[in-house]
């Protein structure tokens, strides 16, 4: 065994890093997807019918799972890219759809115990993302182990982006073009406005995004002598 070892220890010396790396980090991608719950994923939109895993993700649950084909999970050249993405539509009554263009960065983990958590289109998303429909337990004393009994559907609009270690946490909706600032948490039942920033635990709105192409309109503006 040591032998064995010894020598396969030689082999990974002598290749090359980066075939290396893209050969581990493909097994891992290939070992999550095929321990997942792949019956209960549906592909939509047009072009070929796959899911676009690019870092390790595993699915499971008894509910539905909705991803379009331009929907990508995973970035190799960030940190994590070894870590697995976690997507659980727990309950026969859960849903978890994701729309087109939407791209999640590493080690997100989002969980659907009986209402929904969706996400719209075109919609960025920082590592380390923790959202649910769900407190996952009662939160009273003696019922904690006990599933929650009210989930609530969480709602991320189009065009949002979401950054690094951002929970969001059930009830919560998220209008079109909002910025989730790196680290917030976002409160039950909160509701953000479109094109709104938010940021801090318990969360606020701090801000408002500006919109670029207002913004270069204006910049080309001309004005008439007065």
């Amino acid at each position: 065994m040591k032998r064995l070892f010894e020598r396969l220890t030689a082999k990974v010396l002598a290749a090359n890093p980066l075939d290396l790396e893209s050969m581990v980090r493909g097994f891992l991608i290939q070992y999550f997807f095929h321990t997942s719950d792949r019956g209960r994923i549906a592909v939509v939109g047009e072009g070929r019918r796959s899911i676009n895993l690019l870092t390790p993700t595993q699915f499971k649950g008894l509910g539905r799972i909705v991803l379009s084909t331009t929907t990508v999970f995973g970035v190799p050249r960030s940190p994590g890219s070894y870590g697995c993405s976690y997507v659980e539509s727990r309950t026969p009554e859960s849903l978890i759809q994701i729309g087109a263009g939407t791209v999640f960065n590493n080690r997100a983990f989002i969980l659907s115990e009986g209402a929904s958590v969706t996400f719209g289109e075109r919609v960025l998303v920082g590592p380390e993302l923790h959202v649910a429909d769900s407190n996952s337990h009662q939160l009273e004393l003696g019922l904690r182990a006990q599933p929650d009994a009210k989930p609530l559907p969480v709602v991320i609009g189009d065009d949002v982006f979401i950054g690094s270690r951002v929970t969001i946490l059930k009830g919560a909706r998220i209008g079109r073009g909002c910025v989730i600032s790196a680290g917030t948490v976002v409160t039950p039942n909160f509701e953000a406005p479109e094109m709104s920033i938010v940021a801090g635990n318990p969360c606020r709105i701090v801000g408002r995004v500006k919109d670029a192409a207002s913004t270069d309109n204006s910049r080309n503006e001309t004005h008439e002598p007065a």
